[in-house]
């Protein structure tokens, strides 16, 4: 399902995170005080105003009681996402509701690329080849092959400024996407001669002359629903997205373009 829009949500004691797709809202309660719930509930039904519902995901119990004491239903309660009628459907889903749940959450996956041992360490711990390497004062140019059945070789900028990895893959024939860069939202960090990263969920798809794509908000949501992302990077994550959405629409919808706008002028092969 495409998300039409992220946003964060706060009021005097309460702070939410958010998603709209498909004629609802998603939201994440990261915190709420209980003298506070009802101007959070306030803002979001405002912002929800012409959509179907409201699902509010929560991993915190005792927050969970009082949002059912204001109105939301427990999702086991309910067949998918039902249909508003005259108000706005108020659905409650916590972490714990294995009738609803979605698949397990990952944690964040983690890489690390060691230049001058020529390799990349994958997620899974596989150590990979690494034919280049290069340098650069605002980030790493990283390009290795790849023994995947639907591209064979990759190329990344590892870019710290802009919480980001890009990558072209070289799809093979018969497996050509419509799609240039894909970005990863991610902590990059480099630690003496090592450089890591963190995969914070978010991903930007640019499809050429078109609007940048932002996929797999549900994800992020979820796992700062099950804590395996605190509120402060959760809210980081969506800021690198819109800064990347609203970037590359003033430059023509590129990503090249704005980078080398923004002082980090990233070339391919």
């Amino acid at each position: 399902m495409q998300v039409e829009e992220t946003f964060e949500l706060t009021v005097d004691g309460a702070a939410a995170i958010g998603a709209v797709a498909g004629g609802w809202m998603d939201l994440t309660v990261l915190d709420a005080a209980e003298d506070a719930v009802p101007a959070l509930l306030s803002a979001a039904r405002e912002r929800a105003s012409g959509l179907d519902g409201i699902l509010v995901r929560t991993h915190d119990d005792a927050l969970g009681a009082l949002l059912r004491r204001h109105g939301f239903r427990p999702s086991g309660a309910v067949a998918g996402r039902p249909r508003g009628n005259t108000e706005v459907t108020l659905v409650l889903r916590l972490a714990s509701d294995a009738a609803t749940d979605d698949g397990a959450v990952h944690p964040p996956k983690r890489e690390v690329f060691d230049p001058p041992a020529m390799t990349n360490t994958d997620p899974k711990g596989f150590v990979r080849e690494v034919e280049e390497f290069r340098e650069t004062p605002f980030g790493l140019y990283v390009f290795r092959r790849a023994d995947h059945p639907k591209f064979d070789a990759i190329e990344s900028w590892l870019l710290p400024a802009f919480d980001l990895r890009a990558t072209i893959f070289h799809f093979t024939p018969g497996h050509e996407r419509d799609q240039r860069v894909y970005l990863d939202v991610a902590r990059v960090r480099r630690d003496g001669n090592l450089w890591h990263t963190e995969d914070w969920y978010l991903d930007l798809v640019e499809h050429p002359g078109r609007p940048i794509e932002l996929i797999d908000v549900d994800e992020l949501l979820a796992a700062a629903a099950a804590d395996l992302l605190s509120a402060t990077v959760a809210e980081r994550a969506l800021q690198a997205a819109v800064r990347a959405v609203a970037g590359t629409a003033a430059h023509g919808h590129s990503v090249d373009a704005w980078l080398a706008d923004e002082g980090a002028p990233i070339t391919w092969r």
